[in-house]
Formats: structure tokens, C-alpha cells, sequence
């Protein structure tokens, strides 16, 4: 439509016979627009639905996000009309310009009839320049594109604009982009009293009279529907290619996006990861046991096996397989992915419609991963199966992440240090004791090493991890001849052990195994345990 600054008197001294046509068309212009503009609004768009799509969420935009789309133009932004979250879309808005020359007079969203559509008005430098303006989708979730379904548009406004005699033909066309990246055209809708001259991807008029502005005359009315998935759409305005344009400045439609449809899918994602919370496999070691010292490898390591994925410091792992199960039968399978390397390393997403499910609302994430598979990641940090607490309304599930680490970066340290004795000693922590991981000499302040002596020993255990090692029981096999290539045999003996820790049973003058009650070894701690045996024996061992 052609909107003009000025009025002026389209009469002059010329005869009739020469202007005929052009008053003839004038004058029914006129008598059209003094019919009421409200008998002539506009008429839903027939494609605006989801029919014949099982189980698919509809939505439209709302005016919020017309008006978010346009304040951030060749920007991504979330919408709010996603039919309750159904719908994790996200949509940018991009302009193009045929020719540098063409002024970008408006772009504004408005409310009419409680329709909200976008107004664009251009000053084209010549018959032949267009604008293209282009819709975007993305899954706000995964941020990939998205494609939705029966995706409906509108314009309004598309005439000719025979107003002093500019010759200016609307034509508008969609065009959409499919999942093969191909484009594609739209399907015209039937809108009943359109006077509107179509054909399969183009929209342009027959009627010889400007629509009123900004009133969605139904008369100027263009519908339609794209036949499948797109990931964008593109809305191109310009001219029919009538070659007599005397003025094309000034030239507006309104359009809208009436309707997308998409079936919801359930998101399931997270990351199988190495909580080494950063030390290096090189520096890693299952022996050391300063979690204290500034300068050893295990100090200050707040996220080293802490059971949670702290990118900043840890990567991914491959080789592991995940699955979305059927938490009461972890062999019901409704997804699977096996971790793979790159960019990507150790992530996973499962994608899938609630049909999927049977039914099933108990669903779980189990984490696996066979022994042999380089490199080895033996020990868990995290439990291998989650619970995701699935709900029909929810539709997002990150961060299940799975923790594992190397054998040298295990939680538990075990010291095992003696001191040989008299056995005369009351006090298994008493000072004159030379605990030690050194082996045993029977020079310095060792007493004489033969048959008949002691031997105490000091059991250190250091939980390296941040988090409690639970059910944690010590076991230390007293040696015994022939077994292990002993050649003498140990047996308990006094002082007593410290009360209601070991429960293995033993009593002074036994061989067997030590072993304490089940307790739990709180994160960054250490617990030590004593005993003191005899070495060989002058009675006889049970």
C-alpha cells in the first residue's frame, strides 16, 4: 500500500475519456471505504491449527514477544507463547535488503482487533527492490534449530496501490527452510472475501483500490500454511514486477505469525565426567595421603572427588553407555547413547516424546562401562543409576552427570606403619613406639627382632574424597605360617584395642583376620586404627 504525505486535486483540465479508467477506480475506492471498516475484518487463518498431529502442543505469538523479537533484531529470544513450556522455542528476527538504496521507514508491532501483527513500511529505491525478513526457530533447551509443524502466517494490506496513480503491486511470498536445508514453499489458505490474486507461494492483488491502513481489511487478506517442518520461515515484500511504478516510496503491509505446532519432547542430558577436580593424570597417586600440605596434589582440591561436574576444572569421559530406563526394569530401554569423544566428549542428550514411555512415569538414567574399555575408570564418584523424578508437565532434565575416576586418584589411602616392641608396653600410642613404613630392623631403637618379641601396628585411614566414605570397614590379616610365604605365625596380643571399633571377634592369643565395625569416614579425614601382635609364638596359636 502506498501511503501519501499530502492531498492533492487528482482533476484537471485533461479530458475524461483520458483519465476514465483511473476516475472510475477512484470512485469505487471511495464508495468501498465508506462501508463500514469493522464488516471487513480480517478472518483467522484456516491453517492456523494442528490437526491431524498426535499428541502436538499449538502455540502462537503473543504481543510480548512480537514486541521482544523486534527490540532485538538478528538475536535469538525466548517466547512466551510456548504453550506452557510445551514448546521450548526461541526465535530471531533478520532483515535483508535488496538494494542499499531502500529506506527502512517502519518496524513496529501493534495491536488491532486483538491481533497483533507487524507493520512494515519501505521507501524502495526501484520496482524491482525487495526486503526479506526471516524467522528463525531454536530449541531454547539444546539451542539447535527446531523445527516446527503447520507453521501459519498472515499479511494484510496487500494491494495496489492505484492512489495518484503509483502503480505499485504488493507481492508477498513465504518461503520456508525443511530439515534436508532445502527451501520450500508455503500452501495458499482459502480466506473467504479475499479479493486477493493467488498462486502456490505468492500473494499479490487484483482489485484496483488501496485497503484502509492498519485495519486488516480480510479483502487484502493473505493466508498460509507450510506442508512440514520448517526451522525458519521468510517473509519477502516487493513488487509483482509491473514495470510503470511511477512512486515507490512508501509502501506498507502487516503480517503475523498465526499458529506453529510441535510435539513436546522430554530432554534427558548430562555428562560422564572425571572428578579429578582438576589434578593431572600425571600427578596423580594412590599413595599419598597429605591432604594437608599446601604443596601436595591432594590440599585444597574442593572439587576433586566431590561427586559433582565442575567443567571449569574437569572434562568428559568416553567410552561409557547411558540409557533411559524403566527405573522397576532397568532392561526396558526407551533410549540409549554411547559416550563419545570430541567437543562433545562425555555429554549426552536424549530427546523423546512421552509416547515413548507406555505409560511408564518411573524413569531412570543408568550408567555404564565395561573394565576393559581405555582408559579405566574403575571407581565411581556418583551413584550409576538416576532417579530423573519425571513429570508430564516438566520437560527438561540436565544435569545428570555421572563421576568417575582413575585407580591413582581413589578416595581411600591406606597406611600400614609397625613398631616392634617387648610387648611390655600398656599404651598402643604410648611415645617410646618408632611406628614406621620402613621395614623392620632390628637396628637403632628397634629392640632385638626374633620369636617371642612384639610387633604394634598403626592402620592409617585417609579419605581423600569431599564426601563421606560410608560402611567403611578396615580387614588386616594377621600373618600366618606357610600362608603368603609367612614363615612364622602372628597372634593378637596386649594392650586391649580401642573399644567398640573392631568387631572380628578375636581374642588375645588368636590368629585370624582384623576387623572393625562398619562406620562411616567422613570427607578429608583420616581414622587410625592400633593393634599390637606377636611375633611367632611361644604358645600355641588357635
Amino acid at each position: 500500500m502506498y501511503k501519501a504525505k499530502t492531498s492533492s486535486n487528482i482533476t484537471n483540465a485533461f479530458s475524461f475519456s483520458k483519465y476514465q479508467s483511473q476516475i472510475l477506480n477512484f470512485i469505487g475506492f471511495i464508495i468501498l471505504s465508506l462501508i463500514s471498516t469493522s464488516s471487513f475484518a480480517f478472518l483467522a487463518n484456516p491453517g492456523a491449527n494442528c490437526t491431524g498431529i498426535t499428541g502436538a502442543s499449538q502455540g502462537s505469538l503473543t504481543s510480548a514477544d512480537y514486541t521482544k523479537i523486534l527490540s532485538s533484531l538478528d538475536s535469538f529470544v525466548d517466547v512466551e507463547g510456548n504453550a506452557a513450556g510445551s514448546i521450548p522455542l526461541q526465535v530471531k528476527m533478520s532483515i535483508v535488503e535488496s538494494s542499499a538504496n531502500t529506506v527502512a521507514r517502519t518496524l513496529r508491532s501493534s495491536t488491532i482487533s486483538d491481533k497483533t501483527i507487524i507493520n512494515v513500511t519501505r521507501d524502495f529505491p526501484n520496482a524491482a527492490a525487495s526486503t526479506d525478513i526471516t524467522f528463525e526457530f531454536r530449541n531454547s533447551i539444546t539451542l539447535q534449530p527446531i523445527f516446527l509443524r503447520n507453521v501459519a502466517l498472515s499479511a494484510f494490506d496487500i494491494d495496489y496501490s492505484n492512489t495518484y496513480n503509483t502503480r505499485f503491486y504488493d507481492l508477498i511470498r513465504f518461503t520456508g527452510i525443511n530439515s534436508a536445508k532445502a527451501t520450500i514453499p508455503s500452501v495458499q489458505q482459502t480466506v473467504e472475501e479475499s479479493f486477493l490474486n493467488t498462486n502456490q507461494e505468492s500473494l499479490f492483488t487484483r482489485i484496483d483500490f488501496n485497503c484502509p491502513a492498519n485495519s486488516l481489511d480480510k479483502r487484502c487478506q493473505g493466508s498460509v500454511q507450510f506442508p512440514e517442518p520448517v526451522r525458519s520461515v521468510t517473509m519477502t515484500y516487493t513488487n509483482t514486477g509491473f514495470s510503470s511504478t511511477t512512486t515507490t516510496s512508501l509502501q506498507e503491509i502487516d503480517f503475523s505469525i498465526d499458529n506453529y505446532c510441535y510435539v513436546p519432547q522430554y530432554i534427558f542430558s548430562g555428562t560422564v565426567f572425571d572428578d579429578n577436580g582438576g589434578i593431572p593424570a600425571g600427578s596423580a597417586d594412590k599413595d599419598n595421603a597429605d591432604i594437608m600440605t599446601p604443596s601436595s596434589v591432594y590440599a585444597n582440591r574442593s572439587n576433586y572427588f566431590n561427586g559433582l561436574f565442575n567443567p571449569s576444572q574437569e572434562l568428559g569421559i568416553s567410552g561409557s553407555t547411558v540409557r533411559l530406563v524403566n527405573c522397576a526394569k532397568t532392561n526396558t530401554t526407551y533410549a540409549q547413547s554411547v559416550i563419545g569423544s570430541g567437543a562433545t566428549i562425555g555429554q549426552y542428550q536424549f530427546s523423546v516424546p512421552i509416547s515413548t514411555f507406555d505409560g511408564i512415569t518411573n524413569l531412570c538414567i543408568v550408567e555404564e562401562r565395561a573394565p576393559t574399555i581405555f582408559p579405566f575408570y574403575p571407581i565411581r564418584t556418583t551413584t550409576d543409576n538416576l532417579n530423573t523424578g519425571f513429570a508430564a508437565t516438566k520437560y527438561n532434565y540436565p544435569n545428570n552427570n555421572f563421576g568417575r575416576v582413575i585407580p591413582a586418584n581413589a578416595a581411600l589411602v591406606l597406611e600400614k606403619e609397625q613398631a616392634p616392641n617387648n610387648c611390655n608396653i600398656t599404651s598402643l600410642t604410648d611415645s617410646s613406639l618408632k611406628y614406621s613404613k620402613s621395614p623392620l630392623s632390628s637396628s637403632g631403637d628397634n629392640p632385638d627382632i626374633r620369636p617371642g618379641q612384639c610387633i604394634a601396628y598403626r592402620i592409617t585411614a585417609t579419605n581423600r574424597a569431599n564426601m563421606p566414605i560410608d560402611n567403611f570397614i578396615m580387614q588386616d590379616a594377621l600373618q600366618k605360617k606357610d600362608a603368603n610365604n609367612a614363615t612364622v605365625t602372628s597372634v593378637l596380643t596386649s594392650p586391649a584395642r580401642e573399644a567398640n571399633v573392631f568387631n572380628d571377634g578375636l581374642s588375645n592369643g588368636q590368629n585370624g583376620t582384623i576387623k572393625t565395625i562398619s562406620q562411616t569416614l567422613p570427607k578429608r579425614d583420616k581414622r587410625l586404627f592400633y593393634f599390637n601382635t606377636k611375633y611367632g609364638s611361644t604358645v600355641n596359636a588357635q
